[in-house]
C-alpha cells in the first residue's frame, strides 16, 4: 500500500507545488518512483484484498518504476504537464499488475486507458491533438468491446477472482472472446492497428515511449494473468486464434516499417511487431516457459522501446530531426545520443548479448516447447526481416554523406544522459547476466 501512497501523494503534491519549477518536480517525481521501486523490492506490495506481490509481479513492478524514473530525468520543461500523470499511471500499472480480480482488473485497466489519452493530449498543437484524438477514438472503440464482454461474463460468472471464475459454456468464450477484441484493440494487434502508426508519431515522444514501453507491457502482462484460465481451458481455440494474429501482426508490423522515411512512424510499426512477438506466449500455453518468456520479452521491451523514443524526443527538441535523412552524420553531431539510439536499435533488432535476443531467445523456446514450429519459424524470419530497418537507421548515423544537412553539435542534459544511462544499463544487464531474471521468474 505504501508504494501505492507515494506516487499518488507525489503526483498530487506535484501539480499543487511545483507547478513552476520543473526541474525540482521531476526529480521529485523520480525519487518517488525510486523510493516504491525500493519497497515492492522488499516485498511490499499492495497488501490488499483483491491483490497479490508474486516474485514475477516484483520484477515486472521494480523494472517498470525504474523506467518510469529514468523517464522523469529526460522531461525538459516541453514536458512538464506529463510529470504527475506519469506518477498517476505507474500508481495504476502497480495496481494493475497485483490485481487477482477480473473486476478490478477491467477498472485499472480503463483508469490506465484514462491516463493515456491524457498523456497524448498534453502538447497541444495541431499534430499532437491529432495524434491524441486518433488514440482516444481507439480508445474508446476498445473499452466498448471490453466492458460489453465482461457484462456478459459477470452474468454466468460466480465470482471474479482468478482462481475461482467460471470458465464453462459457449456464453463464456463468446464474451471472452468480445473483450479480447477490445484488448487487441488498445494493444495494436492487426488488423486493428490502424491507428497506432499515426498516433505515437504524432503524440509528444516522452509520452509515446511511456504508452508504447511502458503501458502497452503492463497491459499485455496482466491480460495473460487475467485470461490464464481461459487459455488452459480452450488450449486448442488458443493456439489458433493467438498465432494467427501473432503472424499477421509481426509481418504487417515489419512490412510497414520498411516503408517509412519518418523515424518515429518507424518505431510506431515497430512497435506493433512487437506486440506480434508478445501474442507468442499466449499460443504457447501449454509450454511450462510461456509467462516467464511474456515476463521477460515485457521486461527487455520496456527498457528498448522507451529508450528509443526517449532519445528521439531529445534530438527532434534538440535538432528538429524528424526524417531518415536528417540523421545524416549524427555521431558527429552528438556521439552520446548515437551510441545510445545504436545500442537500443541493435537490441530491438535482437543482436547477441542484448536483452532484445534474449528476450526473443525465450519466448521462441516457449512456442517450441509448445510444438509451434510454423508460428516460431515465422517469427524467427520476422526477426531478421526487422533487422533491414534498424540497420538503415544506424546508417544513416554513421555512413551517410551530411551534405548539405546540418552539422551542429547537439547537446545532451545530465538529466537525460543520467536517465538514458539506466535504461542502457538495464539493456545490457538483462541481455549478459538474464540467469537471476530466470530464476526470478521461475525459469
Amino acid at each position: 500500500m505504501s508504494s501505492l501512497i507515494i506516487l499518488i501523494g507525489a503526483g498530487l503534491l506535484v501539480p499543487l507545488f511545483f507547478k513552476g519549477h520543473m526541474v525540482i518536480a521531476k526529480y521529485i517525481a523520480a525519487t518517488a518512483f525510486l523510493f516504491a521501486a525500493a519497497n515492492v523490492y522488499f516485498g511490499n506490495g499492495i497488501d490488499m484484498q483483491y491483490f497479490t506481490l508474486t516474485p514475477d509481479t516484483q520484477l515486472m513492478e521494480i523494472v517498470v518504476l525504474l523506467v518510469l524514473a529514468a523517464t522523469m530525468m529526460t522531461f525538459s520543461g516541453f514536458e512538464r504537464p506529463l510529470v504527475s500523470q506519469t506518477l498517476f499511471l505507474g500508481a495504476s500499472s502497480l495496481a494493475l499488475l497485483e490485481t487477482n480480480n477480473f473486476l478490478m482488473y477491467i477498472v485499472l485497466f480503463e483508469v490506465i486507458a484514462i491516463i493515456s489519452y491524457v498523456l497524448g493530449a498534453n502538447i497541444r498543437n495541431k499534430v499532437n491533438a491529432e495524434g491524441a484524438i486518433k488514440m482516444f477514438i481507439a480508445g474508446a472503440t476498445a473499452s466498448g468491446f471490453i466492458l460489453l464482454g465482461f457484462a456478459m461474463f459477470a452474468m454466468v460468472s460466480p465470482s471474479f477472482n482468478y482462481a475461482e471464475i467460471s470458465v464453462n459454456g459457449d456464453f463464456t468464450l463468446v464474451a471472452i472472446g468480445i473483450m479480447l477484441a477490445g484488448i487487441f484493440y488498445k494493444l495494436t494487434i492487426v488488423p486493428m492497428h490502424g491507428w497506432a502508426g499515426d498516433a505515437y508519431a504524432q503524440v509528444n515522444h516522452a509520452a509515446a515511449g511511456i504508452l508504447s514501453g511502458v503501458v502497452k507491457t503492463v497491459v499485455v502482462v496482466a491480460t495473460f494473468k487475467a485470461f490464464y484460465i481461459f487459455l488452459q481451458a480452450y488450449v486448442s481455440t488458443s493456439v489458433l486464434i493467438f498465432s494467427f494474429f501473432a503472424i499477421i501482426t509481426m509481418t504487417l508490423g515489419n512490412f510497414m516499417a520498411l516503408f517509412q522515411k519518418r523515424i518515429a512512424k518507424i518505431l510506431s510499426f515497430s512497435s506493433i511487431t512487437h506486440a506480434g512477438y508478445m501474442l507468442i506466449p499466449f499460443a504457447a500455453i501449454a509450454s511450462g516457459y510461456s509467462y516467464t518468456a511474456l515476463v521477460y520479452l515485457a521486461v527487455a521491451y520496456i527498457f528498448m522501446q522507451t529508450s528509443v523514443f526517449l532519445t528521439l524526443g531529445d534530438l527532434r527538441r534538440e535538432a528538429h530531426i524528424k526524417s531518415l535523412d536528417d540523421l545524416r552524420g549524427l555521431y558527429k553531431r552528438s556521439p552520446i545520443h548515437s551510441i545510445f539510439f545504436t545500442i537500443q536499435l541493435l537490441s530491438l533488432a535482437g543482436v547477441p548479448i542484448m536483452a532484445g535476443f534474449v528476450s526473443k531467445a525465450i519466448t521462441f523456446w516457449s512456442g517450441v516447447d509448445a510444438g509451434l514450429w510454423p508460428l516460431v519459424l515465422v517469427a524467427a524470419l520476422n526477426s531478421a526481416l526487422s533487422v533491414g530497418y534498424y540497420a538503415w537507421i544506424i546508417k544513416h548515423i554513421y555512413f551517410d554523406d551530411t551534405d548539405g544537412y546540418a552539422t551542429s553539435k547537439i547537446t545532451i542534459t545530465p538529466g537525460s544522459l543520467v536517465g538514458q544511462i539506466i535504461l542502457l544499463i538495464g539493456t545490457i544487464y538483462f541481455g549478459i547476466f538474464a540467469t537471476p531474471v530466470f530464476l526470478a521468474t521461475g525459469f
